[in-house]
This record gives C-alpha cells, structure tokens and sequence, in this order.
C-alpha cells in the first residue's frame, strides 16, 4: 500500500528505538543487551494497548538483523525489508485466533530452521494470554531450550492470565500508559510533517481522549484531519468528535466550591439534555478533587498532575482550594467514587451525578 494511504499509527510507526515515545525503562534495557551482544532468548512485555509493546518487538528484531553499525540503520538490506513489511525473519501471531496446542506444535516445528535472510528469527505472540493451558505448555518446552537463532516476545494486556511458568522464563518489561504531555507532543509532530497546524489545547484534548493509547491517540488525529485538514483546535476537536465539554467539569467544580446548589443541579440538566455521558463529568469531578487533595497537600505535588489538565482547568482548581479544607476534599473523593458505582442501575442516567452534587454542597448523605 502507498505510504500516503496508510493510517498515521502505521504510516509513523517508529523505525529506530529513539521515536519510541514513553518507555525509556523499556528502550533502554533492550537497546544496551542487543549493543552488548545479551539479547534474552525470550521477552514477556506487558501493559495497555496501544502503547508501543509489539512496536518495541519489531525493533528488537529490525535491530538484530541489522548489517550496518547501527541498530537499527533503517539504511541496509536488512533494515529496508522490516520498514516495508517484507521481513520474511519476522512472524507474528495473534494469539486470540491461534491458541490452540496445534499452532503451537507448528511454531515449534518450524522454529528448528535457521533464517531464511538474517541472524535471528524473531516470534512475536501478541495477546499472549489468550492461549490455552495446553498450547502454554507445549510453549514453555520451546522457551526452555529454543535454538540459538531465535528470539520470542510475548505481548499481553492482561498479565495475571500469564502463568508464572511461563513469566519465569522470559524476560519481563511492564509498559507504562504514556503521560499526556507525550502524546501531545507526538500528534503535534505528525501533525506538522501532514502539514496540519495543531494548537496545543487541541493536541492535548485529544491526548485525553485517548485515555493513553498512542495507537488510538493518532487514530483519533486521522479521523479529525479527515473532517478539519487546515488548522485544528480544541473547539474543533470536543465538536468532531462529540465530547463532553470539559468547560462544564470545570464549571461544576467551581459551583461545588461556592455551594452554589441551584445553578449547579441547572447546568446537569442542561448537559443531560446534549446528550452527553454523564459519567464522563463524575470522573472529571474526582480527577479535580484528586488534584485539590495534592495541592492541599503540598503545592509542591503539582508536578505530578499538572500535565491531566488544560492551563485554565488547574487555575480553576487553584483559584478554588481555599473554599475545601483537607477533609472536605477527602470525603468528596468518597462521595464521588460511591456514587459512580450507581450510574449502569440508575433508571434516570443524571441522578447519580445530581446526587453527588448535593451531596458534595450540602455535606450529608442524600437518603
């Protein structure tokens, strides 16, 4: 397929270990062992998806196939093969359609060959942990005494359904979900190299939307770019994409905070009536009260939320502290999360959230 026709996560899939946004614990073992010549025969990366786990896969296996002095050049023979999907060294297997024993009885049959091209074959089995007790046994005889020439990584998003016998012979790297200020910055380069102005507001909203996937982050920009291709905003992303508007979180905050009970059972009405997923507010009403606990806390502890909100969001949260003290903000923290739990039973979707709110002003249980 022609580059240009490509979805943007495959079209700017990394090719060198230093476009790897957000697993620097990560790149780093994995670059220095494959520098040193002490690749593990086996690797177990875990975490969300979306988050760059079979991508680091791929690198390991551009990497060790590499015949220039970099690893990898993305220059030589070799390099080429792998950026166009041509890596006849490379097979991936998606473990949710085969994982039965059968499958893996073929893998260990076929991995006795030597490469067809390069020094290693590499086996990537992604979603791991979908496979069934017999196919993870007849796999862990294959981890305990594969040929030197091949290399596995197993990729899950689901850790515990790994069993340990496995997890004990592989090499095990957690993947983080990447901050939003890393996602931000990645859309707003492949947001320039498309030749798109991308305000920061905007790439951050998308960043949130994502919920830290970068795979569904730069989906998300494609889908936008496919509606707005001249300039986007953070006005044009909450409308193409149909958000909740985050003006609203924040407005129902700062009601919260001047016990302003009338206008703020008002403005869920008006929020109930777009249509908007009443849920969405009450997660954004905890990631505020959340915040305020930090900076309640120490002012210090700002650097470690400052990067969940937009500039006017955390100035609404500073603005407001001094109408909560600690305790305040820790039963809010309570309240909130209890009444999330009754959004899937409610027979009017805005209850749990008009409850919450008076529960917060009024400082009693309602009921």
């Amino acid at each position: 397929m022609d580059e240009k026709h490509l979805v943007l996560y495959r079209k700017y899939r990394p090719k060198s270990f230093d476009e790897v946004v957000g697993q620097n614990h990560v790149v780093s073992a994995v670059r220095n062992a494959i520098k040193q010549g002490k690749t593990a025969h086996a690797y177990l990366f875990s975490g969300p998806r979306g988050v760059g786990k079979t991508t680091v896969a791929r690198l390991i296996a551009k990497a060790l196939n590499c015949e220039g002095r970099e690893k990898p050049c993305n220059s030589c023979a070799s390099c080429e093969a792998f950026n166009e999907s041509r890596a006849v060294d490379l097979i991936e297997i998606d473990a949710a359609s085969n994982r039965g024993i059968d499958e893996i009885r073929e893998l260990r049959d076929a991995v006795r060959f030597v490469p067809a091209q390069g020094k290693f074959k590499t086996y990537i089995i992604d979603e791991v942990h979908m496979l069934t007790k017999e196919a993870f046994n007849a796999l862990l005889k294959t981890l305990e005494e594969p040929p030197a020439h091949a290399v596995f990584v197993l990729a899950t998003t689901e850790l515990d359904r790994v069993p340990l016998t496995i997890v004990s012979r592989t090499q095990h790297y957690s993947f983080h979900r990447p901050g939003i200020k890393d996602i931000a910055g990645l859309l707003a380069s492949v947001a320039k190299k498309e030749g798109v102005a991308l305000d920061s507001e905007g790439a951050r909203m998308i960043a949130f939307a994502a919920e830290g996937s970068l795979r569904d982050a730069e989906s998300i920009l494609g889908q936008i770019m496919a509606v707005e291709d001249k300039e986007i905003t953070r006005d044009e992303v909450e409308r193409i994409l149909g958000m909740p508007r985050r003006d609203s979180a924040k407005a129902l905050f700062e009601l919260v905070a001047k016990k302003d009970m009338k206008t703020a059972l008002a403005l869920i009405q008006e929020i109930a009536n777009h249509g908007y997923d009443m849920n969405f507010f009450s997660k954004m009403l905890l990631q505020y009260f959340r915040t305020a606990l930090f900076l309640k806390t120490d002012p210090a502890l700002k650097k470690f939320i400052e990067s969940d909100f937009l500039p006017d969001e955390l100035e609404a949260i500073e603005k407001n502290l001094p109408a909560f003290s600690a305790s305040d903000i820790s039963r809010g923290l309570e309240v909130i999360f209890s009444n999330m739990a009754t959004f899937r039973r409610s027979p009017i979707p805005q209850l749990p959230l008009e409850i919450t709110i008076v529960e917060l002003i009024a400082g009693e249980k309602v009921g």
